[in-house]
């Protein structure tokens, strides 16, 4: 699919962080029906600027290789002197952290939360398959499509490795220990991650963190600190948690001879059906309202913000356009 700035409406932000803005889009198709999509806009400049260039080449590369239900699916990439865009499908129905926060408790129904992690799983093994490890793992980064399942987003910490690799990165209420210890992770650092989300969904908070907790404390109490389990879930639960919170990455849940099956096929998920989840003809528990096909109500008021586009920005030499060749 070809597509070009020219050929796309831009509608509003519906995003925005420190390289760049996400705009919902539309383009007029064959049939002359508006098809949305999600735009990702990220200056050049400011990218070389902080270091993040090849970071982004490289996120692009690895979206162009994911073709999961559950994973972000890139549409179409391009750049011009001062920008590079990519082209989303675009997911209506907001944030799985306004999900999860949305009842006064915060916390989720066993069987609510059991649909959202079984389709996170899904695209982690998926990603997992492909010899990806994810590595930012949180509500934040998870959206809701509009038949109101989970989609994995934010492919930037993303990498391919054959066996270990070494990089401190992540958000740090969900970083596994052996990434906090310069131990090395691989795919199994992603199941700690989830088994750190399972219990925010069951308890309304995350395990470790307490008030006013400084990193150097939260991390100290990843890596040491006995976990108490939660009263109010079932043993099920409770079994499920405990092996994908195990500090040992290889006695983790996932990584053992059977590998994500041994998460997917637990008696937690009980009678989930994997392939009507997978073809996503199971009942989501919340289907987000969408009126049309720019409805942007499920995500935050960005109309204060003003196109980046139209600063002044330094032009770049040939050697640092020649970084962005690829898009």
């Amino acid at each position: 699919l070809k597509i070009g700035l020219e050929d796309l409406n831009l509608h509003r932000i519906i995003g925005a962080g420190t390289f760049g803005q996400v705009w919902l889009v539309s383009r007029i198709t064959s049939n002359l029906t508006k098809r949305p999509y999600a735009l990702k806009v990220q200056s050049k400049y400011d990218l070389i600027k902080s270091g993040q260039a090849k970071v982004v080449v490289r996120e692009k590369n690895v979206m162009a290789q994911f073709h999961s239900p559950f994973v972000v699916k890139l549409v179409v990439s391009f750049h011009d002197e001062r920008y590079v865009y990519m082209v989303m499908d675009l997911y209506q129905g907001g944030e799985l952290f306004t999900v999860m926060h949305s009842s006064p408790t915060g916390m989720l129904s066993e069987s609510v939360a059991k649909f959202y992690l079984a389709g996170i799983a899904e695209g982690l093994a998926y990603m997992h398959r492909l010899c990806f490890v994810y590595r930012d793992l949180k509500p934040e980064n998870v959206l809701i499509d509009d038949k109101g399942y989970p989609i994995i987003v934010d492919l930037g910490f993303c990498k391919k490795i054959t066996n270990k690799t070494y990089t401190m990165c992540g958000t740090p209420l969900y970083i596994a220990p052996e990434v906090i210890l310069n131990r090395g992770h691989s795919w199994s650092a992603d199941y700690w991650s989830l088994g750190v989300l399972m219990y925010e969904m069951l308890v309304g908070r995350t395990p470790f963190y307490r008030s006013k907790m400084g990193k150097s404390e939260l991390f100290k109490a990843i890596v040491y600190a006995k976990l108490k389990p939660p009263e109010h879930v079932s043993p099920e639960a409770l079994t499920l948690l405990a092996g994908l919170l195990k500090r040992d990455p290889a006695k983790r849940l996932g990584s053992l001879a059977s590998g994500e099956d041994d998460i997917l096929n637990h008696p937690w998920f009980g009678s989930l059906d994997r392939e009507l989840l997978f073809l996503k003809k199971l009942d989501a528990p919340f289907v987000p309202r969408v009126e049309n096909s720019l409805d942007s109500d499920n995500f935050d008021n960005w109309d204060h913000i003003e196109d980046f586009r139209e600063r002044q920005l330094p032009d770049l030499s040939a050697e640092q356009a020649a970084i962005f060749s690829s898009f």
